[in-house]
């Protein structure tokens, strides 16, 4: 039986997200650091009442949970290959926790944006 305990995690290990830690601070929140996220390109939520607007600022849903801003993108992406949303990538470059504003002054619900340093689609599940 203990062969078959083996072999799933085996099985299962090889399915599950690879990811890098993310530097957190004693409140559980992410810290100002250089940090690496591997997540999905989405738009970005709003936070607050009221309906999400139709604009879409691009951002990434690590595998953390957190939603971060993305700074800096469209120097390292003048095409924008990296805005296509659902595009699953590793983030590196300098985190800033803190408010996001979009149009209005609207915050985004996000924990902070990364100033992009590199970006790089994952291709399959990793």
């Amino acid at each position: 039986m203990l062969g078959g305990v083996g072999i799933y995690f085996i099985l299962n290990r090889q399915s599950q997200p690879t990811s890098f830690p993310t530097p957190t601070s004693i409140s559980g929140m992410p810290k100002p650091d250089l940090i690496t996220v591997i997540g999905e390109i989405t738009c970005l939520p709003k936070r607050g009442p009221g309906p999400q607007t139709k604009e879409c600022a691009i951002g990434i849903r690590g595998a953390d949970g957190w939603h971060y801003g993305l700074k800096n993108l469209y120097k390292l992406d003048p095409e924008y290959k990296f805005s296509v949303t659902g595009l699953r990538v590793e983030v590196t470059g300098i985190f800033r926790p803190g408010e996001m504003l979009g149009p209005g002054g609207v915050p985004y619900d996000v924990v902070g944006p990364i100033e992009v340093t590199s970006i790089k689609e994952i291709m399959g599940d990793r």
